[in-house]
């Protein structure tokens, strides 16, 4: 996700014609799709997917244009994958916490940890 989009409720459906422009998009299986992605094997997505995912109830188009972002992002990093590598590494840990109280007044934070510079647990919350 670009860091300089941000997503917010007022971008949620408020018009006739975009109730009727979103009436046939899947946001919810897209972002579920998206979710499951990033539980398994992308942990790279795991913070945008969980900022799309909080505007699931009521989404706009810029949260579906969102949502398309990701999978473009998927599509152009599919030939990458893990690997643990042949050199002797220690496993690091790193956190990182975003104390900005935006709208929706969480904070958000998240771990990985890695061996052999791969990724083997992470989470975003």
């Amino acid at each position: 996700m670009d860091t300089n989009i941000c997503l917010t409720t007022a971008q949620s459906l408020s018009t006739t014609s975009e109730y009727a422009q979103m009436c046939n998009v899947s946001y919810h299986e897209a972002v579920g799709s998206l979710m499951y992605a990033a539980l398994g094997t992308r942990p790279d997505i795991a913070f945008a997917v969980q900022t799309a995912s909080c505007f699931s109830t009521k989404p706009g188009p810029a949260h579906w244009e969102v949502a398309k972002q990701i999978f473009r992002y998927l599509k152009g990093k599919m030939n990458l994958w893990l690997s643990y590598g042949t050199t002797k590494q220690d496993m690091m840990g790193f956190t990182d916490t975003d104390e900005s109280m935006a709208e929706d007044r969480h904070a958000i934070s998240g771990y990985t940890f890695l061996i052999h510079g791969s990724a083997v647990t992470w989470s975003a919350k």
